[in-house]
């Protein structure tokens, strides 16, 4: 399969709206748990934008009209919003349910890790914060290369249970 990474537009935000609110509702990739708008997604890129947080989609030609369509995007945001953690920055990385298994989520970090490089020294590390349910998702980003720095217990409340989350690391 091939597909196309580049930034995100404001064009993308419904497949990203479509993706992430498939997360909130039946997922625990977020911690959401109450649906997103169209003006929320936006207001959200809008924020990314304004502080040049990256944000990246992976696009597919589906068929022989050539119609196009995002399958998935990755951006990074605060890791946590002081100063002294500006360095660092916290990655969220979502593939649609049809897509993923294909290579999609690796091209997407590849890309969100190049486009980070390109702007220079102004993150020096990236966290991963995944629920330890997922553990697809864990093997996921430490065969990318995040190393597992730990485990926080019974900090997320979603789908009637309490969620443990482990904390995954890659320097640049």
């Amino acid at each position: 399969m091939a597909f196309n990474i580049r930034d995100a537009t404001d064009g993308d935000l419904s497949a990203i709206l479509e993706i992430y609110n498939d997360q909130i509702l039946n997922g625990t990739a977020t911690f959401h748990t109450e649906i997103q708008t169209l003006a929320e997604r936006a207001l959200w890129l809008q924020k990314l934008r304004a502080e040049r947080y990256p944000c990246i989609v992976a696009e597919v030609t589906e068929d022989a009209t050539g119609a196009k369509r995002t399958i998935g995007w990755a951006n990074l945001w605060h890791f946590k919003e002081r100063q002294a953690y500006d360095g660092s920055a916290e990655l969220s990385l979502y593939v649609h349910k049809d897509f993923r298994g294909k290579g999609v989520g690796e091209k997407l970090l590849q890309g969100l890790l190049e486009e980070t490089r390109r702007q220079g020294t102004r993150f020096h590390t990236i966290i991963s914060v995944v629920t330890t349910e997922n553990e697809r998702t864990i093997n996921f980003w430490q065969k990318q290369g995040f190393k597992l720095c730990g485990t926080l217990r019974e900090v997320g409340y979603k789908f009637g249970r309490w969620l443990d989350v482990a904390y995954l690391q890659i320097f640049l």
